[in-house]
């Protein structure tokens, strides 16, 4: 009996953290989208405080993104910080972000990494109304430079693999969107 009670006590412990990732996970993907929406925005100061934020909590849960019982819970709010942090690193640089710093598994990065192309096809849509082909020719670069060094791994089917087929619409977007723009005679690209 005493064995059991001290199982009890450790499944009991063990629910308890991870009631309490849930709740950190959630409030990290809710900051996310509040960055990106400011990225959307090009209200650069509040993505800015919001990405620091969310990597302070990122950096604690990351200690928990090897544990199998707790990696699950925490995955999408990696993936969400990922994609941010992404979002704003081609805002500002045009550059993929680096996995370095981040504090996020390999499967995370590419997980988030899948996840920006959506959102930098949206920012270049908007760029096109506002006449910036500019940004629509840096979205359809970084989507395309994305996609192809994705191709170069050996993705099995899962997650994964169906979000890396998500980029390729996304690339084909772009490109409808350019060609749109340059049969309008908006462009020299």
């Amino acid at each position: 009996m005493k064995e059991l009670e001290a199982l009890k006590k450790e499944l009991e412990a063990s629910d308890a953290k991870r009631e309490e990732l849930i709740a950190k996970t959630r409030e990290i993907i809710k900051q996310s989208k509040t960055a990106i929406y400011a990225l959307q925005r090009s209200d650069q100061k509040t993505a800015d405080a919001t990405l620091a934020k969310m990597k302070k909590e990122i950096s604690l849960l990351g200690k928990y993104a090897e544990n199998a019982s707790f990696a699950g819970t925490i995955k999408p709010a990696m993936q969400e910080y990922v994609e941010a942090a992404a979002l704003n690193e081609f805002i500002v640089t045009g550059k993929i972000i680096a996995r370095e710093g981040l504090g996020v598994t390999a499967e995370n990065y590419l997980l988030g990494l899948c996840d920006v192309s959506g959102e930098i096809v949206r920012k270049a849509i908007n760029a096109a109304i506002n006449d910036d082909t500019k940004v629509v020719v840096a979205a359809k670069k970084y989507v395309e430079d994305l996609y192809y060094g994705m191709m170069q791994l050996d993705l099995r089917n899962g997650e994964l693999r169906k979000k890396f087929d998500g980029l390729k619409y996304d690339l084909k977007k772009l490109e409808d969107v350019l060609l749109s723009i340059k049969l309008q005679g908006k462009t020299n690209s």
